[in-house]
């Protein structure tokens, strides 16, 4: 299962605000983890947005 293997490469969370220096470090860390798997956009979408919270998520 993708979200398995994705949860094993320990994505950091992101829980929003303003705060666009954060965002955008979350955003690199993200795509590092997205292209090691080889991830479509899709699955990126669907991943991404599992660590999410708090107010990114909403």
């Amino acid at each position: 299962m993708r979200l398995e293997r994705f949860m094993k490469h320990k994505p950091p969370t992101f829980i929003g605000g303003y705060n666009p220096e954060g965002a955008m470090s979350w955003i690199e860390e993200v795509e590092i983890i997205f292209e090691a798997m080889g991830c479509s956009e899709e699955n990126k979408t669907t991943l991404g947005t599992y660590v999410l919270r708090e107010e990114a998520n909403h």
